[in-house]
């Protein structure tokens, strides 16, 4: 069984403490807040994560989200990450663009097990 910690905000100073009490990992990783996925799960090599993607990209279209994936598909690749937006997608997240994070999603999915 795996324990996961939900707090917001920036829970990078919290994190050895939810360790060391016993948590397996953290959610949601807020980056407005600026919680760095990558940064965390490299100075942590046992933590596990959910959420860090960029939610306020997906409004800018692919090349924005695009950008978004790249930075955090070495998450990725640690299997110890599963990518999703903080809380919500933001209300003016187009439906064209929501699909564009889901194809994205795919794409870099597979990006991530390669």
């Amino acid at each position: 069984m795996n324990v996961f910690i939900d707090t917001d905000g920036n829970l990078e100073d919290m994190v050895p403490w939810f360790m060391e009490v016993g948590a397996d990992g953290v959610t949601p990783l807020e980056r407005r807040a600026g919680v760095d996925v990558v940064k965390l799960l490299n100075l942590y090599p046992t933590l596990h994560a959910i959420s860090g993607f960029d939610k306020m990209t997906m409004s800018l279209g692919e090349n924005a989200m695009r950008t978004e994936f790249e930075r955090i598909l070495p998450a990725m690749r640690t299997g110890r990450y599963i990518v999703s937006v903080d809380h919500q997608t933001p209300p003016e997240v187009s439906m064209e663009n929501y699909r564009i994070y889901l194809r994205l999603f795919d794409e870099y999915s597979k990006k991530a097990v390669l």
